[in-house]
């Protein structure tokens, strides 16, 4: 992917939350509201031995999707949005929702798993890095991290489904392995899929701390 210009003083990550705020109704009514593929498997292998006690976090939880689907399957889900317009949505819906931006926020808790379903996609390499020694350190010992990217190489900014500017950075696995190995995970695996998105290449990835 190209590095495409763009003028963002207060970083690109401020540029993307403004662009979800404005446009909420369009990132809904574009957005499949089925948990189906790669990304249902994913969320079940995560899931998978986990009590109905277990304590989990979801980041960018937008309108409920996953949260939805992680409910049905019996477990409680505290959601977390750092776009206002998306927790006032959730709140509305019935569910357990704050405002957390990973940025710039502490992670509180600990949890036996934080989920983070095309979220860390949205932070540049060196934003990434940080966000996940935050949340190695708010995982219960044992606990679990899953993470999805976009695959690919570099990073861009892109107007589509939103019709306003998002930022991406693109990964393959031999970029994140050193990565996680830095941040003290015990062990991590990456699934590469193939996905019906209008990106199609995915990362999904679980990663276990010591």
């Amino acid at each position: 992917m190209t590095t495409l210009a763009h003028d963002d003083p207060s970083g690109t990550n401020g540029t993307t939350l403004r662009s979800y705020e404005a446009r909420t109704d369009a990132y809904i009514g574009g957005t499949s509201h089925v948990v189906a593929g790669p990304s249902k498997d994913w969320i079940d292998a995560a899931l998978d031995g986990l009590s109905p006690a277990s304590a989990i976090l979801e980041l960018g939880s937008a309108f409920g999707r996953d949260a939805a689907y992680i409910a049905s399957r019996g477990f409680a889900v505290e959601c977390t949005d750092a776009v206002p317009s998306f927790v006032s949505h959730l709140q509305e819906r019935g569910f357990r929702a704050r405002l957390l931006n990973v940025l710039t926020d502490q992670v509180e808790g600990a949890y036996d798993l934080i989920l983070a379903n095309a979220v860390l996609l949205h932070f540049t390499r060196q934003e990434f890095a940080s966000v996940l020694g935050r949340l190695i350190r708010a995982a219960k010992p044992g606990g679990r991290i899953a993470f999805s990217l976009k695959r690919g190489h570099g990073e861009s900014w892109s107007n589509d489904k939103l019709g306003a500017p998002r930022y991406f950075c693109y990964w393959e696995p031999d970029d994140l392995r050193p990565i996680l190995d830095a941040c003290g995970f015990a062990h991590w695996n990456i699934e590469e899929a193939q996905t019906g998105r209008a990106h199609a290449a995915w990362l999904y990835v679980i990663a276990t701390p010591p």
